[in-house]
């Protein structure tokens, strides 16, 4: 009962930054569930929970869903997880994983100091190189965030920043549910987990959700800048750690 109540604490925690920034809740499960579980039970158990929750946001803010800012890039981060899947053979360089998280954190800084431009125009290149790269990530190291940066940039209010971020991490959780079942991951810990995880998910997102309509566009914008450079510095220390 103790370890169900403490899998439960831990998403709970994890979605309500969800349900504020519309992202970042692998940033706080993970290192929290690690500290009971190992990632070959905590990636398959999150994975239907995200999936489901990803659905729902989508879902709920479809009215603001852009086919033409989200397709080009998800197109490109799908094709950037196939190489990045295959590296994982060469191992995972964390000095290539130092580099990322020092990179996320400028863009990061960048997004902070920049005031927002509505009339921002996509460039295809730049839109290009920075979805192929964050699905290259997400493939060798699970980290799917350099899309964001641009995503900011592009779009013009929350429900949109979701709509099309979330769409983006949905077929993302579809890509990687079909690997994880071919591959056999799923066992009793595991399944355990998503029917612990999927009640705490639609609980922490509630939360988030009610937290979010009682602050402003301009304070909702920097909690994604925050919860984004905290993924770059969380990614950082994770690289140290493993380099020293």
């Amino acid at each position: 009962m103790g370890r169900i109540v403490f899998y439960f604490a831990c998403v709970c925690t994890a979605f309500v930054v969800k349900g504020l920034a519309g992202f970042g809740d692998p940033l706080i499960s993970t290192p929290l569930l690690s500290l009971a579980l190992p990632n070959s039970v905590i990636t398959p158990g999150l994975a239907p929970v995200s999936l489901i929750l990803n659905a729902n946001v989508v879902w709920k803010n479809r009215a603001h869903f852009s086919a033409r800012v989200v397709l080009p890039i998800a197109a490109f981060v799908l094709l950037g997880i196939i190489p990045g899947t295959l590296l994982l053979k060469f191992g995972s360089p964390q000095g290539l994983k130092l580099v990322l998280g020092l990179l996320i954190i400028g863009l990061g800084v960048e997004m902070l100091t920049r005031k927002p431009d509505a009339n921002a125009n996509p460039n295809v290149y730049i839109r290009t190189a920075v979805s192929f790269f964050s699905g290259l990530t997400a493939g060798l190291f699970g980290i799917n965030l350099l899309f964001l940066a641009y995503m900011e940039r592009v779009t013009v209010n929350r429900e949109e920043f979701r709509a099309n971020a979330c769409f983006i991490f949905l077929l993302d959780n579809v890509f990687r549910m079909i690997l994880l079942l071919a591959e056999g991951m799923y066992g009793p810990e595991s399944i355990l987990l998503s029917i612990v995880a999927l009640p705490a998910a639609a609980v922490g997102m509630m939360l988030g959700t009610l937290l979010d309509k009682r602050i402003s566009d301009g304070f909702s914008r920097r909690i994604i800048i925050y919860v984004f450079i905290l993924g770059g510095v969380s990614t950082t220390v994770y690289a140290l750690l493993q380099l020293l």
